[in-house]
């Protein structure tokens, strides 16, 4: 299993239509996209070459753990799009899973992925009767919602990042702080030790 970092792959996930990479029969290959918590992730997958290879779209937790799995249509020439809430802040992973028909050949399908935060789609029930303006609308506050969501994010992250280095750093001083004492005590004792050893030879000055 190969995991690319999505910063890397898809720059910046809401300027990007996709991302083109292969996958061979037998392998899987995960992007990993950090998600605050209770944040909705928006997948779309489309296959542009497969013979008709069943391959899985499969979302990971940061413990790596398997979290949601979907059949992908392995003849379907429409995009597909998947949603899954977070439960969990974290680096999660997105991958497409392709298990293989034959022991001897390893076919390479290539694909196109792009990946989403926030909930795309506020109101299904009612987005076939909204016009471009009100789509642009919801769209534009969803995009909103999730940008704050994940600097709300990075902000948690830092202050935990600092707690942890100012902890760090106190531990570090109270280390300094015992080494200090047990040299002085040390040179105390040497002294002290020096000094009875002169008085019973004789050679105090």
């Amino acid at each position: 299993m190969r995991a690319i970092p999505a910063a890397i792959i898809l720059s910046v996930v809401t300027c990007v239509s996709g991302a083109y990479f292969h996958v061979h029969e037998g392998e899987e290959k995960c992007f990993v996209e950090t998600v605050p918590e209770h944040q909705v992730v928006t997948v779309t997958v489309r296959h542009l070459e497969n013979p008709g290879v069943e391959c899985m779209l499969v979302f990971k937790n940061p413990s790596k753990v398997e979290v949601f799995t979907k059949p992908l249509d392995p003849v379907a020439q429409t995009a597909d799009k998947s949603a899954y809430m977070s439960q969990t802040k974290g680096a999660h992973s997105i991958c497409i899973r392709c298990p293989g028909s034959s022991w001897f050949q390893q076919t390479a399908l290539k694909w196109e992925l792009s990946i989403e935060l926030g909930d795309t789609e506020m109101k299904p029930a009612t987005r076939g009767d909204l016009d471009g303006v009100e789509n642009a609308v919801w769209s534009a506050i969803a995009r909103a919602e999730a940008m704050f969501a994940e600097n709300e994010y990075e902000k948690t992250t830092e202050t935990e990042f600092r707690n942890a280095s100012e902890r760090v750093n106190s531990h570090t001083v109270g280390v300094s702080i015992f080494i200090v004492i047990i040299e002085v005590v040390l040179c105390s004792w040497q002294v002290s030790h020096l000094w009875t050893f002169f008085k019973r030879e004789k050679l105090e000055p």
